[in-house]
């Protein structure tokens, strides 16, 4: 090999180590900006993550902060807010009576009458609340015994009235005196011995004079007072002397029913008030029979005692279920809620016109908080229906809860009057106050 050859070679070795060394420069240049690039994003996605901690973490505090806050200002509000302190129920039905035909059933062969069973599916629903209440439209003035006009009915019925979970009676009604006021007086002896409390007539003037003649029951710390008025004493007149005897809500009671009491209503009220009651409930014997319209007069004596610090009306007379309704009205400029049920129908009975074998048992719950402030919590009420099985039944005459019924009632037609019974009570009351039927009870066909 000469000289120039080998000098080439070396020319080309030098050449390609050159050339490698260049590659291999820019491949650590790439290299290096690879991993710089590298560094760059992990740097950055550090800061995000750091970035975005601290954000939740001053979002999470924040949140914090905001709940505890709320907490503070819901601690706040519920410290100046009254609480529940006591809860009582009241429970109210219609007309009580007793036919000749009810007395024949309820007579046992020795000789004592045996009222038990007309009650008996019915009275879980009378004992369960606090008070219950009813408008006894009869006398007990001892045998012999008669119903329709004189309506006079044995003791065991009121002794039975009270077993079965009855407190008061109203007895202001149209037949307060139809076996005169010694009748009257007899029918307070009888219920009073029965440890029924009257409320409405009195045995004397001494008697009516007592509170005013009002009742008054005190339940769970919540004090009840209660007044009862008549429209009428069957078109009688009361004797003379004897104005003390029952309540009455107009001064042509013996006629037109045209001029309201004001004078008498409002000396109750201001009677009941000056006991300081949590709750005044008037009992009213008023309205048409057989008839669900109100009178321009029970409209007008509705408003004298809501506005005068009545809170419940419950009415009785017409023997079939009326309207009922929640109002709010202002007493002394402060608002308040108040109910009224201008008839409840007949509870017990033998009548045979239309709607007065359905009827309810009205149940109002009063709840008392911790400022003294008592108000009607709750109303709603039980539809029951007067079952007449026929004389041949032994026992024929049965109140029953039409709920229970409709479970276990197998005959069509029965079924289709207790159906029809819910729908007119719906009607007649104007509300939406019966109990909700429960879904595991459904009518059997």
């Amino acid at each position: 090999m000469s000289d120039q050859d080998f000098e080439f070679d070396e020319q080309l070795h030098e050449q390609r180590r050159l050339r490698r060394l260049e590659l291999k420069r820019k491949r650590m240049i790439r290299q290096r900006i690879i991993y710089g690039v590298f560094i760059i994003l992990l740097i950055l996605m550090i800061v995000l993550i750091v970035r975005g901690c601290k954000a939740k973490n001053s979002e999470d505090a924040t949140q914090q902060e905001q709940l505890e806050q709320q907490q503070q200002q819901e601690e706040q509000v519920q410290s100046n807010q009254p609480t529940t302190v006591s809860t009582a129920t009241l429970a109210a039905v219609g007309d009580i009576m007793v036919y000749d035909t009810q007395l024949d059933d309820a007579l046992e062969e020795d000789g004592t009458y045996n009222f038990l069973p007309s009650f008996a599916k019915v009275a879980s629903l009378l004992t369960l609340p606090d008070l219950t209440i009813g408008n006894f439209e009869a006398n007990c003035t001892g045998a012999p015994y008669s119903g329709y006009p004189n309506f006079n009915a044995p003791e065991s019925l009121a002794k039975t009235l009270s077993a079965v979970g009855f407190d008061i009676m109203q007895t202001a009604n149209t037949y307060s005196i139809q076996n005169g006021v010694s009748g009257l007086t007899s029918t307070l002896s009888h219920l009073r011995d029965a440890g029924l409390t009257t409320v409405g007539t009195y045995a004397s003037q001494a008697e009516r004079d007592e509170n005013g003649g009002i009742v008054v029951k005190e339940i769970n710390g919540i004090k009840f007072a209660f007044l009862a008025y008549t429209k009428g004493v069957n078109n009688m007149t009361v004797p003379e002397g004897s104005e003390y005897c029952v309540n009455l809500l107009y001064t042509d009671y013996d006629s037109e029913y045209s001029r309201i009491n004001e004078a008498g209503i409002l000396t109750s009220i201001e009677a009941a008030k000056e006991l300081e009651p949590d709750v005044i409930v008037a009992l009213l014997h008023w309205g048409s029979e057989y008839d669900v319209e109100i009178s321009s007069t029970q409209e007008e004596i509705t408003q004298l005692m809501f506005e005068n610090g009545v809170d419940v009306i419950l009415g009785s007379h017409p023997h079939v279920v009326g309207p009922m309704e929640e109002r709010t009205v202002t007493v002394n400029g402060e608002e308040k809620n108040v109910f009224i049920a201008y008839s409840l129908g007949n509870f017990l009975s033998n009548m045979t016109e239309e709607g007065t074998q359905e009827s309810v048992i009205l149940n109002l719950e009063f709840t008392k908080d911790s400022d003294g402030k008592t108000t009607i919590s709750k109303v709603d009420y039980v539809p029951v229906y007067i079952w007449d099985y026929g004389e041949e039944a032994a026992n024929r005459y049965e109140i029953v809860n039409i709920y229970d019924a409709l479970q276990t009632e197998t005959d069509t037609d029965r079924i289709s009057v207790l159906q029809d019974a819910l729908d007119h009570l719906k009607t007649n009351t104007q509300s939406d106050y019966a109990q909700p039927q429960p879904d595991a009870i459904q009518p059997q066909s």
